[in-house]
C-alpha cells in the first residue's frame, strides 16, 4: 500500500553561488518518527573569478608603508596570490616574505590586503594579483578558471646629496677627488659643485657622472696639485621634482690641506757683504697648516728669539696669520763680530705628531776698511840677536795678501 510523494527545490534564475552547498532529501513514513531514507548531493553554482585591484596611491615615498587591496569574486575560489618578479605570496594562507605580506581582510572574505613595510626602490614595480576557481563535475572532470589584475607602485624619494673626499686631510701637492653621490626618484639632474673662499663661491667644472643604481649616481671632479688656497669649503647641490614641487638637497664639507712647516729667512739689504755701521733686518717666517706653534731665530752662539705658542701664548714680537708665524730682527750699527751664520726654524703639530721645518740659513759678512799694523819684539836689537816682526791686517774682507818688505 505504498504512496509516491515528491518534493522539489527551484533555484533562482539565474542561480547564485550563494545557493551552492550540500542538499539533503529525507523520506520517512507518515506518522513514523524513524527516518527510512535520506540522500545528499553537492550542488556547485560556479561563477567566473574576477579581480579588482585598488591602492590609495601609486606613488610611495621612501621608507613609508605601501598598501593595496585585491577584491576577489567568483566561486569556488581555490587560490589567491600576489606576485612581483620572483616574489609570490599565498594570500589565502597569509604568507610573508621580507617586508611584504598578503592576508585576508578580517570580516571581509573577498578582500585581500597586500602591505609593504618600509618601502624602498627594490619594492617598486608591477604587482599582479591572481585568483582561480576550481570544482569537479560528477564524472570527476576538473573545472575552473583563472584571472589576474595588476597595479604599479612607483617609488618616490626626494633628492639627497652626499659629498666626500678621497683624501681629507690632504697634503700640499696631492691630487684630491671630490665625489657627490646623488640619490632620488625621479633621478635628480647633474649636481652643482662649488667652492667657497672668503664668501665668494666658484663653480667647479670638469665633473663626470656614473650611475650606480636606478636611483643613484656619483659625480666626481679632481683637484690637481692642491695648495693652501684649496683649504676651503666645498658644496654639492641637487634637486628633483615630485608632483610639480622641487625637492632640493645639499651637502658641504671643509677640505683640509696640511702643510709641513717651511722656514723662510730673508734679509734687507740682501747684500752678502755689509759695511760696519750699517743696519740689517732679518725676517724669519714659518709657514704650515696647522698653524706652526714654534719659531726659532738664532746665530752661532746666540738665540735672538725662541717662541712656543703652547707655553707662551701670544707674543707681541710674533706676527700670526692663517698659516704663518713671523719674526723680524733688526741689527743696527753692524760690527765685525756680527759676521756669522743666521738660522730660522720652526715646527707644527699634525695628528699629535710634531714636524720640524729644518734650518734655513743666511751667511752674513760684515766688512770695513783695512787697518794694517806692524810690531817688533824690540826696536833696539843687539847685533846678532833675533827680532820678531809682526805685520797684521784687520777688517775688510778677509785679507788675501799680507807682505812684509825690507828696504836696505
Amino acid at each position: 500500500n505504498s504512496v509516491a510523494t515528491s518534493s522539489a527545490y527551484t533555484f533562482l534564475s539565474p542561480p547564485k553561488s550563494t545557493e551552492s552547498g550540500v542538499y539533503q532529501c529525507i523520506m520517512r513514513n507518515n506518522g513514523v518518527a524513524k527516518f527510512l531514507k535520506q540522500k545528499t548531493t553537492n550542488v556547485v553554482i560556479a561563477t567566473d573569478p574576477s579581480v579588482v585591484v585598488s591602492s590609495s596611491t601609486s606613488k610611495i615615498n621612501d621608507g613609508t608603508t605601501a598598501e593595496f587591496t585585491c577584491t576577489v569574486t567568483g566561486y569556488p575560489v581555490s587560490s589567491v596570490t600576489v606576485s612581483k618578479d620572483s616574489l609570490t605570496l599565498d594570500c589565502l594562507a597569509g604568507t610573508t616574505s621580507g617586508d611584504t605580506t598578503c592576508f585576508q581582510k578580517p570580516n571581509s572574505p573577498s578582500e585581500f590586503v597586500i602591505k609593504v613595510e618600509t618601502f624602498s626602490a627594490d619594492e617598486a614595480g608591477a604587482y599582479k594579483c591572481s585568483a582561480a576557481t576550481k570544482w569537479y563535475k560528477t564524472d570527476g572532470t576538473e573545472m575552473g578558471k583563472s584571472t589576474e589584475n595588476t597595479t604599479a607602485l612607483n617609488y618616490v624619494k626626494a633628492s639627497t646629496a652626499t659629498l666626500t673626499f678621497d683624501k681629507n686631510p690632504a697634503e700640499v701637492g696631492d691630487t684630491v677627488t671630490l665625489t657627490c653621490r646623488v640619490e632620488g626618484s625621479p633621478m635628480p639632474g647633474s649636481p652643482n659643485i662649488t667652492r667657497t673662499a672668503k664668501d665668494v663661491s666658484t663653480t667647479l667644472i670638469g665633473k663626470s657622472c656614473n650611475f650606480r643604481t636606478a636611483i643613484a649616481k656619483e659625480c666626481t671632479t679632481t683637484l690637481l696639485d692642491v695648495d693652501l688656497s684649496d683649504n676651503v669649503n666645498y658644496r654639492c647641490d641637487v634637486s628633483n621634482v615630485i608632483d610639480g614641487v622641487t625637492k632640493s638637497s645639499s651637502d658641504n664639507k671643509d677640505l683640509v690641506i696640511e702643510l709641513r712647516p717651511v722656514a723662510t729667512l730673508t734679509q734687507e739689504p740682501a747684500d752678502l757683504e755689509l759695511d760696519v755701521g750699517s743696519s740689517l733686518t732679518f725676517t724669519c717666517i714659518i709657514e704650515g697648516n696647522p698653524l706652526p706653534n714654534k719659531l726659532k731665530f738664532e746665530r752661532e752662539g746666540e738665540v735672538f728669539k725662541e717662541y712656543d705658542s703652547q707655553s707662551v701664548g701670544d707674543d707681541p714680537q710674533i706676527t700670526r696669520s692663517t698659516y704663518t708665524l713671523s719674526y723680524i730682527k733688526t741689527i743696527n750699527k753692524l760690527q765685525l763680530s756680527d759676521t756669522s751664520k743666521y738660522t730660522c726654524s720652526g715646527e707644527n703639530i699634525r695628528n699629535n705628531t710634531p714636524f720640524n721645518s729644518g734650518d734655513t740659513v743666511k751667511n752674513v759678512i760684515v766688512v770695513s776698511d783695512v787697518v794694517v799694523t806692524m810690531t817688533t819684539s824690540t826696536n833696539t836689537p843687539d847685533k846678532g840677536s833675533e827680532v820678531n816682526i809682526i805685520c797684521s791686517a784687520v777688517g775688510g774682507r778677509r785679507p788675501h795678501l799680507v807682505q812684509l818688505l825690507h828696504n836696505t
